[in-house]
């Protein structure tokens, strides 16, 4: 079994060697940035993985690799993973606009959102968004399957402090961890 972690957004991610950070917010002088958080929770993934013994590829171990959004998917295929999880953090207009959704493809991977929706409303006790199918996003063109994970709302006040919290991003690992090696065991 391989897993395909794919942090959210990154070098090169929209343009070559232009670093994307994603969503943003600035709050008493400090800019959070998507890319930073999520990569934070996908190097606690990979270690909840591999402490199940689970090989993992990596679109991106640091803010330099090169990983344009077009190819992550193919990298996954070639690297030969059986699965593929993104991670981001979502962003809106009105910073009151809070809660955890997944993202997925195509229809065979509805049980895999479903599943990992279930199990991240526990681990964060953020609000329910559900589950939706977005066939359009490139990092979900990968022929197995693959959900996008949208953490919480960066510039929601109670998201954000609940997503920076250790204890948090811990559990989340874990829960993530615990259903994609489930989902392919299945």
């Amino acid at each position: 079994m391989k897993i395909c972690i794919d942090p959210g957004h990154g070098m090169s991610n929209r343009q070559s060697g232009v670093f994307d950070p994603g969503a943003t917010h600035v709050e008493n002088g400090f800019q959070f940035q998507e890319a930073v958080i999520a990569l934070r929770y996908a190097l606690t993934l990979k270690d909840a993985l591999r402490a199940r013994q689970v090989e993992v590829f990596m679109t991106r171990d640091d803010a330099t690799d090169h990983t344009p959004v077009g190819k992550r998917a193919a990298m996954a295929r070639s690297a030969g993973c059986d699965a593929l999880v993104s991670i981001h953090l979502n962003d809106f207009d009105d910073d009151s606009a809070n809660g955890v959704e997944v993202l997925y493809g195509r229809a065979g991977s509805e049980g895999l959102a479903a599943s990992l929706q279930t199990a991240l409303l526990a681990a964060t006790g953020l609000r329910d968004r559900r589950i939706k199918q977005r066939p359009d996003l490139a990092v979900l063109k990968f022929d197995g399957p693959a959900a996008l994970i949208e953490l919480g709302f960066i510039a929601n006040d109670g998201d954000r402090a609940r997503l920076l919290s250790a204890d948090t991003r811990d559990a989340v690992a874990r829960a993530v961890a615990d259903v994609v090696i489930a989902q392919l065991r299945g």
